[in-house]
């Protein structure tokens, strides 16, 4: 059985001079990252693909996760087909992904793999999902099959949301 986790940054500054992609994590932010890393860290994430965004680089930073991390423009930039293609190349010795990125992808995401196993989550993830927030799914097969639409076996574990 694998396991997916989807999680949106944690709470930012509402602009900052450099642009969108500089944007850091506020006090609350970085606190809900690491009450989120108790509980990411309880489910065996043993790796993680990460934004290039400043925010979500310092969500995984504060998580406190000692895994191996990929950070990705594509993760920033593209959706929910570009997000799957990225999670279909890890390797299958991972057994346990973290994704960390942005809205609307990851609500996007979200819904798309909830919907065949929880209609009404998947239809609340694309309302409200905000920020700090982490979905886990749990799953037969490979990654590449994830990646291919193959959402037969995939069943939503939880949602969690920041207090």
């Amino acid at each position: 059985m694998r396991r997916l986790v989807l999680m949106r940054h944690a709470k930012t500054e509402a602009t900052n001079p450099q642009g969108d992609k500089a944007r850091r994590l506020t006090s609350r932010g970085v606190q809900d990252s690491q009450e989120a890393g108790v509980e990411l860290a309880s489910l065996g994430v043993d790796y993680a693909l990460v934004s290039t965004a400043i925010r979500t680089r310092e969500t995984f930073a504060a998580t406190g996760l000692d895994v191996p991390a990929e950070f990705q423009d594509a993760l920033y930039y593209h959706g929910t087909e570009t997000m799957l293609a990225r999670i279909g190349e890890t390797g299958d010795e991972v057994q346990c992904l973290l994704v960390i990125a942005h809205a609307p992808t990851i609500p996007s995401l979200t819904a798309e793999l909830a919907y065949a196993s929880d209609r009404n989550a998947a239809d609340e993830a694309q309302c409200w999902y905000p920020t700090a927030a982490f979905s886990t799914f749990e799953f037969e097969g490979t990654w590449a099959d994830l990646a291919e639409g193959d959402f037969a076996t995939v069943r939503l574990a939880s949602i969690r949301r920041p207090r």
